[in-house]
């Protein structure tokens, strides 16, 4: 009996993990185990390469200055942590295919039979029952006709439910349906995410451009406002004249500020989209607006194919899916495991071996339920499907015609070289002004109209530049996952 239940200490024991073997505590140490200093040198660990100092950051942004729009969306792609965060879906899908092709894990048993029990009335009277090797056992099998329980009993076995790959392979289909739904998602992701920081970036361009004019047209209200103030003094205009003068300074200097500020905030925002620390520093770009039509940008609008959106893909995929799981859980109700397995039972001079085999009976639970929900789900994915191609064409029409009149617009714009006739008015009646030949009214009516043609024109390129990123968006051209 004690070599037995040394045996089954040994075999506890031997099954613990090591570190649970490592951690045990015992009479004269305390439960809290300490982990002992390593004695070799400690590895510092690697930085990650999305992580810079201020310096860092700092050359990154001037060199963000000399790159294209291209350049910026690679390395923006490349460090931005939400982005890369999204990027890890495809890992853990992977792991959902890994878990759907393992077969399942062997099922070792042990058991033993060691104390007998007096269960018969005539054996009572006659001492203790309980043990294998003592007196009261030697007694009670002396004395109790044909003896009772005999010699202890080893019955080690081991079984294995398989299912000979019919549901495993419908598995390991579904999984993989679910990871290409997965990767079709991260594309989407990846097409939303260029068509923000491409969206930001004309932005950015546009805003600037009405700094740089408006910035201009301030500092030359400064210069005119100390000829006024001179011509003022003298008696030429009146003080009202120059008041009113420095009133439109004002307000020319309220939009230049409140210009400025939306940049910044356009900045912060871009610096989040490419990955980089906020600065108080002025972001750049080599890039301006400039007019270039369609064909010139090697632009195709009648070239598109709406199968090509991933977000539509990514519902075909997950259709797919369901269908699939259709079929599964129709296996899972009408086939199943085969657990089968062997044993050995050593009791006394019995030894044998033998093997068994169990299939559970479908009569009752055949997995109704899980099939009807799963034939909804896809009758549901199929619906989402549809719905989609209609909302991806109606996308497709919109922004087409969005960028059709807008470049019309700008052709027209071109061709009568609306900036340089404005410019050339503005400063015609400018000069004017100046040299007393044309009143204030009408000198400060010529501004606004320039001012507004000028703003109107890069909205325009703006909108323009845009509406393109929205097209190349909605036919699923946006972006490639593999740069």
């Amino acid at each position: 009996m004690k070599h037995i239940i040394i045996l089954i200490f040994l075999f506890s024991f031997s099954i613990l993990p090591q570190s649970a073997k490592t951690n045990l505590p015992t009479k004269s140490t305390p439960v809290v185990v300490t982990k002992e200093p390593s004695k070799e040198p400690k590895k510092e660990a690697p930085i990650p390469k999305d992580i810079y100092s201020a310096e860092d950051y700092s050359k990154i942004e001037k060199k963000i200055q000399t790159w294209s729009l291209e350049e910026i969306e690679a390395y923006a792609v490349a460090n931005n942590p939400l982005y890369l965060a999204e990027k890890q879906n495809i890992g853990m899908a992977r792991g959902d295919l890994i878990t759907a092709a393992l077969y399942r894990n062997p099922v070792l048993s042990y058991q033993q039979q060691f104390i007998p029990l007096n269960i018969t009335e005539s054996a009572t009277n006659y001492g203790p029952t309980l043990g294998s090797n003592g007196a009261g056992f030697q007694t009670f099998r002396q004395n109790v006709p044909g003896g009772i329980g005999g010699p202890p009993e080893i019955a080690p076995s081991v079984s294995w439910e398989y299912d000979f790959g019919i549901i495993r392979n419908q598995k390991m289909k579904v999984a993989t349906q679910g990871f290409q739904a997965q990767i079709a998602q991260f594309a989407d992701f990846d097409r939303l995410f260029r068509l923000r920081l491409r969206q930001n970036y004309w932005l950015h361009l546009y805003i600037t451009e009405l700094i740089d004019f408006q910035k201009e047209f301030y500092e030359n209200y400064k210069d005119l406002l100390e000829l006024n103030k001179f011509r003022a003094d003298k008696g030429d205009i009146a003080v009202l004249e120059y008041d009113r003068l420095q009133l439109e300074r004002i307000r020319i200097e309220k939009d230049y500020k409140d210009a400025d500020i939306l940049r910044a905030q356009i900045a912060k925002e871009l610096r989040f989209l490419i990955g980089i620390a906020p600065s108080n520093e002025i972001l750049n770009f080599k890039g301006n607006l400039k007019y270039f039509t369609t064909e010139e940008l090697g632009l195709n609008l009648n070239n598109f194919n709406i199968e090509d959106r991933p977000d539509l893909q990514a519902l075909k995929s997950k259709s797919v899916q369901n269908k699939l799981t259709i079929d599964l859980k129709k296996k899972e109700g009408y086939s199943s495991y085969i657990n089968f397995g062997g044993e050995v039972r050593l009791k006394g001079n019995e030894q044998y071996a033998g093997v068994f085999a169990s299939v559970p009976l479908k009569l009752f639970d055949r997995n109704q339920g899980e099939i009807l929900k799963a034939e909804e789900n896809y009758k549901k994915s199929q619906l989402e499907v549809e719905s989609k191609r209609k909302q991806i064409y109606s996308e497709i029409r919109a922004a087409l015609r969005e960028v059709n009149a807008r470049e019309e617009l700008l052709s027209n714009y071109r061709e009568i070289k609306l900036l340089d006739k404005n410019k050339d008015v503005q400063e015609k009646y400018r000069l004017a002004y100046i040299r007393g030949a044309s009143n204030l009214v009408t000198f400060l009516e010529a501004e606004k109209n320039y001012l507004t043609v000028l703003r109107g024109y890069f909205e325009q390129l703006y909108l323009y530049y845009n509406s393109i990123e929205i097209f190349r968006a909605a036919i699923g051209k946006l972006g490639n996952i593999n740069d």
